[in-house]
């Protein structure tokens, strides 16, 4: 009798930590402080430069006088998903890349307006800002859908378009997630909606790469720090719910349309997150030449996943861009 007490005791004691833990996880206990975030993530040559309002965390980096790249970051990530490209390519071009609200350490908007066309319209008041008017456009993810709107609103700056994953539609629904996974999400929505764990991401990571790849440590505290700032998950979520709306809408097809230099499409087939095929992807694109990569075993983050090979095959296809 007296062990099963004690054993009832010791369980108490642990339901009781549990629920301290997770009050104190809600009130913020392990949210990133903006200071600190800005020491790790936006040393130099990062700068802040406001743009209606909105303080957009941007880098300009490389070549001086080289062809302009522009970078547009997925979902989740932010400017740091590009570093292994930048540090491939730096020596030819002039890249640029920025924090697209609601994501990384730009913002907050003062509007409140988490949605794709605000996006592409603080990017181009950053361009205008940065004085660059013809560009090459690379992006991925989500970061494709503010580079099409970018395009669509802002004809004429954009002279080439290069797009990783390409979500033309409401990603997948219906796509199996792991148990882990499962139970992190489960855990995080019911629990502690506006902080995620370092392994929350580290399994995103995980389910939507192939097996061999192992997310370096920068890798998952680059979106850990940026994703707990206070009020981060609030604004995503905006986002997110404004993009489901959208993707009810035709806009996409106008966005494809709108379309008239080079298209890249580097279609990575082990991503179970885009839902439309690689060849429904080229069709709509009807008024752009587009050229075709498949990547049967890369999956969401190809630049991270095997960098060279992503770069490389980028590389040369912005080359044959170059007016000759």
């Amino acid at each position: 009798m007296k062990l099963w007490r004690a054993a009832l005791g010791g369980l108490g004691a642990l339901a009781l930590l549990a629920g301290g833990s997770v009050a104190a996880l809600r009130a913020g206990a392990l949210q990133t402080g903006l200071d600190t975030a800005k020491a790790r993530w936006a040393a130099a040559p990062s700068r802040f430069v406001t743009v209606d309002g909105v303080p957009l965390h941007v880098r300009e980096e490389g070549k001086p006088g080289a062809p302009v790249v522009v970078l547009l970051h997925g979902s989740i990530a932010n400017m740091h998903e590009w570093d292994l490209v930048v540090e491939r390519m730096k020596d030819r071009y002039r890249l640029v890349r920025f924090d697209w609200p609601p994501y990384g350490l730009s913002g907050p908007d003062p509007r409140g307006d988490m949605t794709t066309p605000r996006a592409a319209q603080l990017m181009d008041g950053l361009m205008r800002a940065l004085g660059h008017d013809k560009f090459a456009l690379v992006s991925t993810s989500n970061g494709a859908n503010v580079a099409l709107e970018y395009n669509r609103q802002f004809p004429g700056h954009a002279t080439a378009m290069a797009f990783s994953m390409l979500p033309l539609e409401r990603p997948s629904q219906t796509r199996k997630v792991g148990l882990w996974m499962q139970t992190l999400v489960w855990f995080h929505t019911q629990l502690v909606p506006d902080w995620h764990s370092h392994a929350f991401y580290r399994a995103i990571l995980k389910d939507t790469t192939p097996p061999g790849f192992q997310p370096q440590d920068w890798m998952v505290d680059s979106i850990y720090d940026a994703d707990n700032l206070p009020g981060a998950n609030a604004r995503q979520k905006a986002y997110l719910a404004a993009n489901v709306k959208l993707f009810k809408t035709d806009i996409i097809a106008r966005e494809t349309a709108a379309v008239h230099v080079p298209v890249l499409l580097q279609w990575c087939s082990y991503d179970t997150v885009i839902s439309q095929s690689a060849d429904a992807s080229v069709k709509r694109f009807a008024n752009a030449p587009v050229q075709l990569i498949r990547y049967p075993n890369l999956g969401h983050f190809p630049f991270w996943e095997n960098p060279d090979l992503f770069t490389r095959d980028l590389t040369r296809w912005l080359d044959s861009q170059k007016p000759s």
